[in-house]
């Protein structure tokens, strides 16, 4: 499995869940809202309302995801120095990618930038 689903803590679908194959300590294990819900449910955690949703096919072994995924960080260098500023930019399933492979795309900061590959798997 290449993705699934995350629940709030009153169990309430909280989104979906995958692996970043980055070399990047900041980005690994990324939840994304989404407008796709779990047969037979409607109600979502109150935890992502207001925040922007993505579109999901539904497939967890080849997961397609809409827009882009952008994550960034900044990587603590200690008291009174500025971060190390970190981004992991994606398409996932589309604009290029395979379902469930994942593109990195050109403004990534780490060594799969540009590269396509297949997603991680990811425990159930």
């Amino acid at each position: 499995m290449k993705a699934k689903i995350v629940r709030d803590s009153a169990g309430l679908f909280y989104g979906i869940q995958y692996r970043c194959p980055c070399d990047d300590e900041g980005c690994g294990l990324t939840t994304l809202p989404v407008n796709w819900r779990p047969a037979g449910e409607s109600a979502e955690s109150p935890h992502q309302a207001g925040h922007p949703h993505w579109s999901f096919n539904g497939d967890f072994e080849k997961p397609v995801f809409g827009p882009s995924v952008l994550n960034t960080w900044s990587e603590w260098q200690g008291h009174g120095k500025p971060g190390k500023p970190h981004v992991c930019h994606s398409f996932i399933g589309c604009n290029g990618a395979q379902p469930g492979q994942i593109i990195l795309l050109g403004d990534c900061t780490h060594g799969l930038k540009g590269q396509t590959v297949d997603l991680p798997e990811i425990e159930p």
